[in-house]
């Protein structure tokens, strides 16, 4: 997450720069140990039904080859003002779970190969979530789960202008219009065009970099019958046709 009213990353250039820098396939490799799949602002294929498909991900910035990615984000830094000679220092936030920490390690080391230093700070649960409300951060790494694959649940939560789960502050009349226009949309393959073109102006601006969906796994006895995984941290646990066979 990046405070779009917070210097340094109310400078359109200096966003660019750090979505540039982070190699999702990288992050799902390294990080993720392959338990997770590269996607922007709508849950990708096979966990969703909405999100940008893989090959259309290859071209976009973060998704292409690290080495040209960086060495244009190199550049936008530097004409941003920031080089060699007068380093970009931030702060960057994160809680204080393992998880959040393994993502947030992995960002600080991808902006340091772009010259960028970025100084690790914990904040505990308790402090974690008042701090992202109140916007008490410059770039944070943080994660949020799934609630059903329907781009509302996203969207208007995480994009639209006064949103208070829109941490990053990215407001646009213009996506606005868009995000109600596709929730309106009766015809789904209209819908699906609409929702498409929302996420490639998402990328375009760096309203929220996405590094990557990870997976969920639970584990099951072999006489639990019917349990069926679901593609929602908080929705999979439908136990009404469970049933155990001992």
């Amino acid at each position: 997450i990046l405070n779009h009213k917070r210097a340094p990353f109310d400078n359109p250039l200096v966003r660019q720069a750090v979505n540039l820098a982070l190699d999702r396939n990288a992050y799902v490799r390294g990080v993720r140990q392959n338990g997770a799949v590269t996607g922007a602002a709508l849950m990708p294929k096979p966990l969703g039904f909405w999100g940008l498909p893989d090959a259309e991900l290859r071209t976009l910035a973060g998704y292409r080859d690290p080495a040209k990615d960086k060495a244009e984000a190199k550049r936008l830094l530097a004409s941003a003002g920031y080089g060699p000679d007068k380093p970009l220092r931030v702060d960057l936030v994160t809680r204080t779970l393992p998880i959040y920490l393994d993502l947030a390690s992995f960002v600080v080391d991808q902006l340091r190969l772009i010259g960028m230093e970025a100084t690790l700070k914990q904040l505990d649960t308790a402090a974690w979530f008042p701090a992202l409300s109140r916007r008490e951060f410059q770039i944070g790494a943080n994660l949020t789960a799934g609630g059903f694959d329907d781009p509302d649940a996203y969207l208007f939560e995480n994009y639209r202008c006064g949103s208070p789960r829109n941490y990053t502050d990215y407001c646009s009349e213009d996506m606005d219009r868009l995000i109600d226009q596709q929730s309106q949309e009766l015809d789904r393959a209209k819908r699906l065009r609409l929702v498409a073109d929302i996420q490639r102006k998402l990328e375009a601006d760096v309203a929220r970099p996405m590094l990557g969906w990870r997976k969920e796994y639970f584990a099951r006895w072999p006489h639990v019958k019917n349990l069926v995984p679901h593609n929602s941290l908080y929705n999979y646990g439908r136990m009404q046709d469970v049933w155990l066979d001992k």
